[in-house]
């Protein structure tokens, strides 16, 4: 059995990998390699290579079917919605809720937001001319229980230039958390390396000396105090850099880990989860991210915080008396090399 792939003048330029993508956005790119590494994506009877462009060819055909190849959609599990914050030729910037991976996981077994937004293309494409087919592309994520702003590019030269702007630190990046405990300076840094720990968990390094600081390691993240509430602390975080559970763990080694944070706060090590009113799961948001000038505007994105989240805040602060710090010390001693009061 052999099925016709259609060519269309638009994607001439782009290589057969980033085409098929294109075709059917809810196969994953892994999966579409493998379709030419098997031989079954032919033109004119002969295997193709995947770095070949569209234009050089006048026909394409798949050997077989798609039957056996994996979609990035979760077997059973219910749709949900997306709340879409801002939307153009370039970007979407939509708000996550907790819960939802950004990118499907190994498992399958929960919706992502990729899998939403690419439901939401193929829904589109009833009489949709295919010159305007479109694949979302990920740039960057944020973790499964954190919610807030997440970037998502539509094109591939968008996608390239947001990625070069995230690696690059060109991206600014603004969050919201409730800590454990009342902190003292209203302002504070924490510069140490995040590495890998143990059981799927990050830690906080350290260097030999300050000298020894390779830039592949290094992690910096800026806390603002907005609130003091009993026991409790409300704070905008800013990570310079961005490395995996980056703000969690430099919150922990602060000596002021979430309120609420199974990885790093006081469940983890075997203590009485703080009560938090009004949320129950990660306190975490990301909240707002600027794009450097060199993007035309709108390059600055905001994303408001969640009810369970605002309302855990204004509770917090009815019960502290108008958000008068109440007395509260932190579940974790903290790591002084790493923290730089201000």
């Amino acid at each position: 059995m052999t099925v016709e792939i259609p060519i269309h003048d638009n994607f001439r330029d782009l290589t057969l990998v980033e085409y098929l993508g294109i075709l059917w956005p809810e196969r994953s790119h892994r999966a579409l390699m493998k379709l030419f590494a098997s031989g079954q994506v032919r033109s004119q009877g002969r295997p193709v290579g995947a770095r070949r462009r569209v234009g050089e060819l006048t026909d394409l055909a798949l050997a077989g079917n798609l039957d056996g190849v994996p979609t990035i959609f979760p077997a059973g599990a219910e749709s949900s919605s997306l709340s879409i914050l801002h939307e153009d030729d370039r970007i979407v910037a939509l708000s996550k809720p907790s819960g939802i991976p950004v990118v499907p996981d190994r498992s399958r077994a929960l919706e992502s937001v990729l899998g939403l937004l690419t439901r939401r293309e193929l829904e589109a494409r009833v009489g949709k001319p295919p010159g305007e087919f479109l694949r979302y592309r990920i740039v960057h994520r944020i973790d499964r229980l954190t919610s807030g702003l997440v970037l998502v590019a539509k094109t591939a030269d968008v996608e390239r230039a947001l990625a070069e702007d995230f690696e690059h630190r060109r991206v600014k990046k603004e969050y919201l958390a409730l800590l454990s405990g009342v902190v003292a300076p209203a302002r504070f840094t924490v510069h140490c390396p995040v590495v890998p720990g143990r059981k799927g968990k990050m830690r906080a390094g350290s260097w030999p000396s300050p000298k020894a600081r390779p830039s592949s390691q290094e992690a910096l993240t800026e806390f603002d105090v907005l609130e003091r509430f009993q026991g409790m602390t409300f704070v905008r975080a800013r990570p310079v850099t961005g490395r995996t559970h980056q703000i969690r763990v430099h919150a922990w080694a602060a000596g002021h880990p979430l309120s609420i944070d199974p990885l790093y706060g006081s469940k983890a090590r075997g203590e009485e989860t703080p009560w938090v009113p009004g949320i129950e799961r990660l306190t975490l948001h990301a909240s707002r991210y600027e794009l450097p000038e060199s993007w035309d505007e709108p390059r600055s994105f905001e994303c408001p915080l969640p009810e369970d989240f605002k309302a855990a805040v204004e509770t917090l602060r009815k019960l502290s008396d108008g958000g008068a710090a109440g007395k509260g010390s932190a579940s974790t001693e903290k790591n002084d090399e790493c923290l730089k009061d201000e």
